[in-house]
């Protein structure tokens, strides 16, 4: 369905939602905050659901665990039998 239209006055610009905003805070505090069984559960769901997923995009995917938490993005990798450090 389409929104209706919003009737402004004045000028109107696109807002960056990228900007000031970081994607890897978060994750990695809600990461530290698990317990170690929390986390090895964690990482054992996320290796057996990205098995199947092409090297290149399991590699740049690691990337973004690893922004997150080191550990996080070093587990992970591991079983998925990465080496780190791995492709950008």
């Amino acid at each position: 369905m389409k929104e209706p239209p919003l009737r402004i006055s004045g000028d109107a610009d696109r807002y960056d939602h990228r900007v000031g905003n970081d994607d890897y805070t978060q994750a990695g505090n809600l990461f530290r905050l698990m317990k170690p069984d929390e986390k090895r559960r964690l990482i054992e769901n996320i290796v057996s659901a990205m098995k199947p997923v092409p090297r290149y995009i399991q590699e740049r995917q690691i990337q973004h665990f690893l922004k997150a938490d080191p550990e996080y993005g070093t587990g992970v990798a591991k079983g998925l039998g990465l080496t780190l450090p791995v492709a950008a």
